[in-house]
């Protein structure tokens, strides 16, 4: 039986945690926090949220995302238009900024959570396997859909005072496809994803 050292996360506990059965999961001696989930649960949960993660925001990016009326005129916003208008404007090193941390991170830390879930549902382990766990790793810290929403809604705030501001189908995608994120990423758990690796089958 394989044997990890886990330090929690909370309190920083160093713990020896054994490889964990379906449905198992383990937690912290002292303050009691989730340290780890078996493999097979962390595999079925990431899959499911990351696939209702790339439905959203696919929704979020091809449908309108809000609408301004003034002085008789419409004009229809996508999630896009500011990267668009950022670079039209003249910058580029800022919309490229946003394009990257709205929406270009997050689809490739969803497609990545989407492809190491897959793997170890059908068993596999592909040697690109061990760059994209790495690689997750890293990008999370760059997929922030949150502060660009809290950006949107200062922006529609202070618009709304010259013009009717209204929110369409992708806004409404995108505030679930944070919700669904952010499960998808509570669900992942990096250490049964090594213990994948290392040859321990999740099932």
């Amino acid at each position: 039986m394989h044997v990890n050292r886990i330090a929690c996360h909370d309190c920083d506990q160093l713990q020896l945690v054994h490889t964990l059965m379906p449905g198992e999961s383990a937690v912290c001696a002292r303050c009691g926090s989730l340290l780890a989930r078996s493999g097979r649960d962390v595999a079925e949960r990431t899959f499911a949220y990351a696939s209702a993660s790339l439905i959203l925001f696919i929704v979020a990016n091809v449908t309108p995302f809000m609408e301004f009326k003034i002085a008789g005129r419409v004009q229809i916003a996508y999630l896009s238009t500011g990267v668009q208008q950022l670079w039209a404007d003249g910058y580029g090193e800022l919309a490229v900024m946003v394009a990257f941390t709205s929406i270009l991170a997050p689809v490739v830390l969803i497609g990545g959570l989407l492809a190491i879930s897959s793997a170890m549902m059908l068993r596999r382990r592909p040697s690109w396997l061990v760059v994209l766990t790495r690689l997750i790793s890293r990008l999370k810290v760059w997929a922030m859909m949150e502060v660009f929403l809290l950006g949107v809604i200062v922006s529609a705030i202070k618009l709304g005072q010259m013009a009717h501001v209204s929110f369409d189908v992708a806004s409404l995608a995108f505030v679930a496809l944070i919700l669904s994120s952010t499960a998808a990423l509570a669900a992942y758990d990096p250490a049964a994803v090594w213990d994948y690796l290392d040859g321990e089958d999740p099932r």
